[in-house]
């Protein structure tokens, strides 16, 4: 269903770079365990092949600023689009 709507874009990250990005975030109320970094881990477990398997595109964001990620993201999107 979301293939319909448009590219399916998974902005993939480490369970480091997620626990880093949402430490500090008191309204995760997944992450309110004794231990966040391994609720992190599980989540991916369970999540990760499920947004692989819907993704058109994965891209590693690492640390990445957010306008370079898109400065580098768009020319990808640009040649998805020419091949559908």
């Amino acid at each position: 269903r979301l293939h319909e709507r448009g590219i399916v874009v998974y902005l993939r990250a480490s369970v480091d770079e997620l626990f880093r990005r949402t430490c500090r975030d008191r309204n995760r109320p997944l992450l309110a365990t004794a231990d966040p970094r391994g609720t992190l881990r599980e989540l991916m477990t369970l999540r990760e092949p499920l947004y692989k398997e819907v993704a058109d595109m994965v891209v590693e964001t690492g640390t990445m600023p957010v306008h370079t990620l898109v400065k580098a993201l768009l020319p990808q999107l640009q040649a998805f689009e020419k091949r559908i």
